[in-house]
């Protein structure tokens, strides 16, 4: 099995806590049905942003920020067979409707 990561692109929208729940339950029976034993890891990130550059380190909390569409999100690291069993598990992802899903085969370390 090889590893993918998903990155979750797109701008988080406040929703009310009764949508809220719902769409975890959505993204929940996902991860449990779809992924089935290949999820590994994944979280939502926070809004506030560090970029270091050799020059500097800037934290970014006031701007000037991505455009919502390059922002991302969350990530998500799971198992499978190859490119497009990933692919077609991420098809199925609830998220998907919200955001922008980008799929990357993590490449092993040695």
């Amino acid at each position: 099995m090889n590893q993918f990561l998903i990155l979750v692109r797109g701008k988080y929208h406040e929703i009310s806590p009764e949508e809220t729940q719902k769409s975890l339950a959505r993204f929940g029976e996902w991860v449990q049905k779809t992924l089935d034993g290949r999820y590994v890891a994944g979280a939502p990130l926070e809004n506030e942003d560090a970029r270091l550059l050799k020059s500097k380190t800037e934290v970014l909390t006031d701007g000037p920020f991505l455009e919502s569409k390059e922002m991302i999100s969350g990530y998500m690291i799971f198992n499978a067979k190859d490119l497009q069993e990933a692919i077609e598990l991420t098809a199925k992802c609830p998220l998907l409707g919200q955001y922008e899903l980008e799929v990357r085969k993590l490449k092993p370390m040695m």
